[in-house]
């Protein structure tokens, strides 16, 4: 579904992000982790088509995406770092703006957010403003927001760190059941612990659609099925550390 081949963009003529090949299918996850600074939210933006790179190409569902904007824009949702503005509308009017924003049908509109509403579970914040919710109910209308144009692609830059311990746990149910629709998801996070959360609490069939991806010095120092690195590791010790094999992992792979 996502198809990057030979990804290259520079900053200020200095090389950033450099070859970077690699494919994502419908219903599989790709974990972009990485420190900060590294770039990772600069991808995020790059295969979102707010940035083009200086050189490669990004495909979705076979189509180049910088050649043909119009045709990839609606399949992507995007859910940026931080909180988007609006903070006198009510949420039921923010997510109405953003349907009119989608062009979704006038007769449907309603029941779109209200399924939206109920999916995301906070029909009782409906006519509250936007600008006194707490950070975590605000992510969730950036989720429910989302939801309404229905995208295939989707691509969360640090969708866990705003919420509280059963929001994460939630959220990760949350992005099961997407990959089981057959969603494409890129998550971009600096915290080995979000990896954890989202991948060792799926079921196994779930472990197996999450690729991890570790960016440093602008290019992938490890890119695989979050399941094989797992097992890989495991041949390699006992039982008292397995429990910190990504640790061992990353600090592995990024020592300088």
């Amino acid at each position: 579904m996502l198809d990057v081949q030979n990804l290259c963009i520079s900053i200020d003529k200095k090389p950033f992000l450099t070859e970077l090949s690699f494919q994502v299918a419908a219903g599989e996850s790709l974990i972009l982790l990485g420190k900060n600074g590294v770039g990772k939210t600069l991808l995020l933006n790059i295969l979102s088509t707010l940035v083009e790179p200086t050189s490669g190409t990004v495909s979705i569902s076979g189509v180049d995406a910088f050649s043909n904007l119009k045709v990839v824009r609606p399949q992507i949702g995007y859910i940026p770092v931080g909180f988007e503005g609006y903070p006198e509308l009510s949420v039921v009017d923010y997510l109405d703006f953003f349907a009119d924003a989608y062009k979704l049908d006038k007769q449907n509109r309603s029941a779109s957010i209200n399924t939206v509403l109920e999916l995301m579970d906070i029909q009782h914040l409906r006519d509250i403003k936007m600008g006194v919710l707490s950070t975590g109910e605000r992510q969730r209308i950036l989720f429910a927001k989302t939801f309404l144009h229905e995208p295939q692609l989707w691509l969360l830059d640090e969708p866990l760190a705003p919420l509280d311990p059963r929001g994460q746990i939630e959220m990760a149910e949350l992005f099961s059941e997407l990959k089981s629709m057959g969603k494409t998801i890129v998550i971009a996070t600096n915290r080995l612990e979000d990896v954890q959360q989202l991948c060792d609490n799926s079921s196994t069939a779930m472990q197996n659609t999450y690729l991890l991806g570790i960016l440093n010095e602008g290019t992938f120092v490890v890119f695989n099925s979050y399941t094989k690195l797992q097992q890989e590791h495991a041949e390699d010790m006992s039982d008292d550390i397995h429990s910190h094999w990504l640790i061992e992992l990353y600090l592995e792979v990024t020592r300088s």
